[in-house]
C-alpha cells in the first residue's frame, strides 16, 4: 500500500482533513463543494513535488490562472492577489498568507510531507552577472522591492519558485514533463478527459507495441466487442493533431475511436491512463462520466484487476449511485482492496467517513445514502 493515511491542511476548502485506512482502490463521494476534487489536486501536487507545470495546469482547469494585473510583464505585487492565492484556504491576498499548505502521507514504501508557503526575497546580482534570491531579513533592504515566491519544502529539500514563473506558464497547453522524475508516478483524468483523444497521444506512445496494448483493447471490448486493435495516427505532416483509430471485425477499414461515442472514449482514457500509472497513482475525477450504468461494474472490475497487477493505487470521485453500487460489487469480489470515503461538510470543516466492504454492502442493499 502506497498511501494508508492522507492529511491535508489549509488547501482550498480543506482546512484540516485526515483520512486513515485507505485501500488499493478508493472511491470518494460527497455532495458538491465538499472537496472531492481538491483531494485529487492535493495528491497531484504531492506526487509531483509541487511541479510548477502541474500547479499551473490545476489553476488553468479551474480558470484561476489570472492575476491582479493582466500584464505578464508586470511583477507580482508583494501584498496583492496572485493566481497562487487560490490554493490557500479562504482565497487570501499574498500579504495575508501566514501559514503553509501542508500535504502529508504515511504508508508502506511511501511516506511524504510537502509544504507550500509564500515568502519574500530580494534580487541580488552577483559579480558574474547572475541573479539570486536572498531571503528577506527584518530591518534589511527597507527601500527595495521584495519578490514574493512560492517555497516548497519536502524531505528532499527546499525549492523557491518566483511567482512570475506561473504567469509565464499561463495559457500554455499543459503536458506532463516526463523528463523529470516525479516523487511518485501519477496520472490524472479530468471529468472530461475523453473530449480529445489526441491529448492521450503521449500516454499511448509509452505503451505502444507492449503487452499493455492488450489490456487497453480488452477493456474497450466491454463496450464494443468487435474491436480487435487500436492505434494512434497523426502528429506529422499535414495532420498535426493525433487521433485514436480502431479496427473491428465488421468494418472493412480503421475508423476514428470517436465514432464509437463518448462512453468508449472515456473508457479508453481511463484504461490507457491506468496502464501508464504502473507503480504509482491513478486519479479519476467523476469516474462515471460518459459510462452507461450497464458497463460500470465491468469497468470497476478492470480497474481492480489492473491496479493489483500493476501495483497502482487508485483514487476516484463520484456522485453517482450507479457508480457506488458497481464499485461495491467489484470490491466484494476483491476483498480488502476497495474503500469508499464519504466527505461531509460541517461548517468550515470537511469530515470523512470510511465504509468497510461489509458496511458498503449493507448501504447499497438498503439504499442508504452514501453520496
Amino acid at each position: 500500500m502506497k498511501i494508508a493515511t492522507l492529511a491535508i491542511e489549509r488547501f482550498r476548502a480543506l482546512r484540516q482533513l485526515k483520512i486513515e485506512g485507505l485501500g488499493q482502490v478508493n472511491l470518494i463521494t460527497g455532495r458538491n463543494n465538499t472537496g472531492k476534487s481538491s483531494v485529487l489536486e492535493a495528491l497531484r501536487i504531492l506526487a509531483s513535488s509541487a511541479s510548477p507545470s502541474v500547479i499551473s495546469g490545476i489553476l488553468r482547469y479551474r480558470e484561476e490562472d489570472i492575476d491582479e494585473s493582466e500584464d505578464v510583464n508586470r511583477s507580482v505585487e508583494g501584498a496583492g492577489h496572485s493566481m497562487i492565492s487560490s490554493l490557500f484556504s479562504g482565497f487570501p491576498s499574498l500579504g495575508k498568507i501566514d501559514a503553509p499548505i501542508v500535504i502529508s502521507t504515511n504508508g508502506t514504501g511511501y511516506s511524504q510531507r510537502l509544504s507550500l508557503s509564500i515568502e519574500r526575497f530580494v534580487d541580488q546580482r552577483e559579480p558574474d552577472g547572475t541573479v539570486r534570491l536572498v531571503p528577506q531579513q527584518l530591518g534589511l533592504f527597507p527601500d527595495v522591492d521584495l519578490v514574493p515566491c512560492l517555497v516548497v519544502e519536502t524531505k528532499a529539500g527546499r525549492t523557491i519558485v518566483n511567482l512570475d514563473r506561473f504567469r509565464r506558464l499561463r495559457g500554455r497547453v499543459y503536458r506532463p514533463d516526463w523528463t523529470e522524475e516525479p516523487a511518485l508516478p501519477c496520472v490524472f483524468i479530468s471529468p472530461y478527459g475523453s473530449e480529445h483523444t489526441g491529448a492521450l497521444g503521449y500516454l499511448w506512445d509509452r505503451i505502444a507495441l507492449s503487452d499493455r496494448e492488450k489490456d487497453v483493447v480488452e477493456a474497450l471490448r466491454l463496450i464494443a466487442p468487435d474491436i480487435v486493435a487500436v492505434s494512434m495516427i497523426g502528429g506529422e505532416g499535414p495532420r498535426q493533431s493525433r487521433i485514436a483509430i480502431a479496427r473491428t471485425n465488421n468494418i472493412p477499414r480503421p475508423v476514428p475511436l470517436r465514432s464509437f461515442g463518448d462512453g468508449l472514449n472515456r473508457l479508453f482514457g481511463i484504461i490507457l491512463s491506468l496502464v501508464n500509472a504502473e507503480g504509482g497513482l491513478l486519479l479519476i475525477d467523476e469516474v462515471e462520466n460518459g459510462l452507461h450504468y450497464s458497463v460500470q461494474l465491468d469497468v470497476w472490475r478492470a480497474i481492480f484487476r489492473l491496479s493489483r497487477q500493476l501495483d497502482i493505487q487508485v483514487f476516484a470521485t463520484s456522485h453517482s449511485w450507479d457508480s457506488v453500487e458497481s464499485f461495491q460489487k467489484a470490491a466484494a469480489e476483491d476483498q480488502e482492496a476497495g474503500v469508499l470515503i464519504r466527505l461531509l461538510r460541517k461548517g468550515n470543516q470537511v469530515i470523512p467517513t470510511l465504509f468497510s466492504e461489509n458496511e458498503l454492502a449493507i448501504a447499497t442493499r438498503d439504499h442508504i445514502e452514501v453520496r
